[in-house]
């Protein structure tokens, strides 16, 4: 038997294919949706910002959030207060994005940052789950 595998490790919730799945639709349909509500109002502005200031905000959002979820789950923190955990992470990200909105002077783009911010963060830490090691061992 190889003394390298640990027999106690418990299967996870997370995984680079998990973390693909979260991030292709939280860039592709704020993309979508704003693209579209732009070309429909014949906003050409609100198309351009679309796929960059409105898309990238929720993909960044929804990967640095996958990440300090996966995070706490391996050191076991937060693992039973989901709505403390997403609240803490929600307000981390929309802060995170006023931050980003102020460094590179993007006044006009604070709102469309900080909501898909808000966004792409709401919708994984509610959707991933977080595994509590405790009640899984026997």
């Amino acid at each position: 038997m190889s003394a390298m595998k640990n027999t106690n490790q418990l299967p996870s919730a997370f995984s680079l294919r998990t973390l693909v799945l979260a991030a292709v639709p939280s860039y592709v349909f704020p993309t979508l949706m704003s693209f579209l509500s732009g070309y429909f109002l014949q906003k050409t502005e609100l198309m351009m910002a679309s796929y960059t200031t409105i898309g990238l905000s929720s993909l960044v959002s929804t990967i640095l959030s996958f990440m300090i979820l996966w995070q706490l789950e391996l050191k076991q923190i937060l693992v039973q207060n989901k709505w403390v955990r997403a609240l803490l992470i929600i307000l981390l990200m929309i802060s995170l994005g006023a931050f980003c909105a102020f460094l590179f002077d993007l006044p006009s783009e604070y709102f469309n940052i900080t909501f898909s911010a808000f966004l792409g963060a709401t919708i994984i830490t509610i959707r991933q789950k977080v595994k509590n090691y405790k009640d899984e061992k026997n």
